[in-house]
């Protein structure tokens, strides 16, 4: 091997944990922020605004046995109850009044509503601005999102802990804001990946035109990472919350809710740091822009280039139907699971802390156990994938069938008064089992659609690709935020996420995946002998 060969060896060593090591950046805010303390902080805002100018019920537990007067008490499986009556375990127990911010919103609906509205400004952003990947603007996309999604989260640092009127409104913009940017990175991210697969070992060395073993490796250790990022940022957390007095079990609301927006400030400190760290290890947008694309000029204004990015996007969504049939049908399938497990995600903190009266140190350790049972289970899954010889796509059905089984455990509850989330251990479980399972069905979902994807068009694709996850991520916490807005009861969501789970399985595993990876292969072909001509 000479001189040159070693040295562009080297690069690409490089460029692939700057890869991976993205992951490790951008994940701190998807575990940390959006998945865990974003919407306990918009839940504390909204109902602090709810109950101002009324005089929201006392918490029985703080207030002597002799107490008698009607007071709040939360009990597992049931939620807060204004109950009467000498010492705890109060006999008499109604509901607790129900008040809503402005716009008619229970407090426990608000910020289902906003993460809503975040994944529907994402397909708007998306379809502007996804396909622009392949047109000489990967890097500089990921560079872009990167510095304005972390900044975004940093403006939290300057929120007063007192209440204050229009902060749950000031709070919900940031959070759609960060949110879009964050899905707009994993677009310009998720571009990298087939490229860097093409140039695996044995691709250089065997002449294989694909390395799908390569890439599922790749994308394993991508997600990995990510789920140990989600990991030390909550240990982090932990110490923040520490620090700053909200993990203290007399803590006030407006305290711990002051730590938890700390907490934000951390993810976003950590998604800019590293993550415009690792982005300049990537290559240049130069060397990988496409010239057989149509790539939009310098000359071209932004809205002429966003109308070029509309248009290479619905002509994606055509050829995808037309042409690539397979890989339409699998990215249709792809948005309504997506949905099922990204509501399983957004329901879970809440629902602990609201049905099953979990503390804060108990919803910090959920939170932990999420992420790092799926950083075993990415690995876990890779082990029996390997050792069975089995598809992604027999994996990623597996890991549906597998979840579907956490829907149906909490509609037990419905049945029975001693199981289906009605014990505080349960939490814990519904943590890890979803963890072992969110790893293997994002990881395969992805190197599956690698399969799929037709060559030299990767962020067009996984701008559809995104589309499809981010675009069905409304649609849960919509159904669940109407939900709680009629009844306050979060346990029909229940239903939803098991139709969302394992339909789309049983319609996965009948697909033809050899016939769409021959399609995208014919398509590669016809292109190849066109450009000899």
């Amino acid at each position: 091997m000479g001189a040159d060969e070693q040295e562009d060896k080297a690069k690409l060593i490089k460029e692939r944990k700057a890869w991976i090591g993205y992951d490790f950046a951008n994940s701190c805010y998807a575990t940390v922020a959006i998945a865990t303390f974003l919407p306990l902080v918009l839940n504390a805002y909204a109902e602090a605004e709810a109950w101002r100018g009324k005089t929201k019920p006392q918490t029985c537990s703080n207030l002597e046995e002799e107490y008698s007067e009607k007071c709040m008490e939360c009990r597992v499986g049931e939620g807060n109850l204004l109950c009467s009556g000498p010492g705890t375990n109060r006999e008499n127990c109604e509901d607790v009044e129900v008040v809503r911010v402005s716009g008619g919103f229970r407090p426990s609906s608000f910020a289902f509503v906003i993460i809503s509205f975040s994944c529907i400004s994402q397909l708007l952003v998306f379809a502007l601005y996804g396909a622009r990947g392949d047109t000489g603007y990967r890097k500089k996309g990921l560079r872009m999102t990167t510095v304005l999604g972390g900044v975004s989260l940093l403006v939290f640092a300057v929120f007063s802990e007192r209440h204050a009127r229009y902060k749950h409104v000031v709070a919900a913009i940031l959070a759609v804001f960060s949110n879009t940017m964050y899905g707009l990175s994993v677009i310009y991210y998720n571009a990298f990946l087939p490229i860097l697969a093409k140039e695996s070992e044995e691709v250089l060395s065997e002449g294989k035109d694909e390395d799908h073993d390569y890439e599922n490796e790749l994308s394993t250790k991508g997600y990995a990472a990510g789920y140990m990022s989600g990991v030390l940022g909550l240990l982090l957390s932990l110490v923040v919350l520490f620090l700053s007095g909200g993990s203290a079990e007399d803590a006030s609301d407006d305290k711990a809710s002051s730590s938890f927006r700390w907490c934000i400030v951390l993810a976003g400190v950590w998604w800019l740091g590293f993550g415009v760290y690792f982005c300049e290890q990537l290559r240049d947008d130069s060397k990988e822009e496409d010239d057989t694309q149509a790539t939009p000029t310098p000359t071209m204004t932004e809205l002429a280039k966003m109308r070029d990015s509309l248009g290479r996007f619905a002509k994606t969504i055509a050829e995808a139907k037309s042409k690539f049939p397979v890989t339409f049908s699998f990215l249709i399938l792809y948005f309504a699971y997506t949905d099922g497990f990204s509501t399983i995600a957004g329901l879970g903190v809440l629902y602990a802390q609201r049905d099953m009266c979990t503390g804060t140190t108990g919803l910090f350790l959920i939170a932990l156990l999420a992420p790092l049972s799926a950083a075993v289970g990415n690995f876990l899954f890779l082990f029996i994938k390997h050792k069975l010889n089995a598809s992604n796509q027999a994996m990623v059905v597996s890991a549906l069938f597998s979840i579907s089984l956490l829907p149906i455990w909490g509609l037990l509850g419905y049945v029975s008064d001693s199981i289906g989330f009605r014990n505080s251990w349960e939490a814990y479980f519904l943590a890890i089992w979803f963890g072992l399972n969110l790893g293997a069905i994002q990881s395969f979902s992805r190197t599956l659609f690698c399969e799929l994807i037709p060559p030299h068009r990767e962020s067009e694709f996984f701008s559809f690709f995104e589309l499809t996850d981010k675009g069905s991520s409304w649609v849960g916490p919509l159904v669940i935020s109407i939900m709680a807005n009629s009844s306050g009861n979060l346990r029909r969501s229940f239903w939803y996420i098991l139709c969302m789970t394992i339909i789309p399985a049983f319609l996965v595993l009948r697909l033809d995946i050899e016939k769409g990876k021959k399609m995208v292969k014919s398509e590669e072909n016809e292109k190849d002998s066109d450009d000899s001509i």
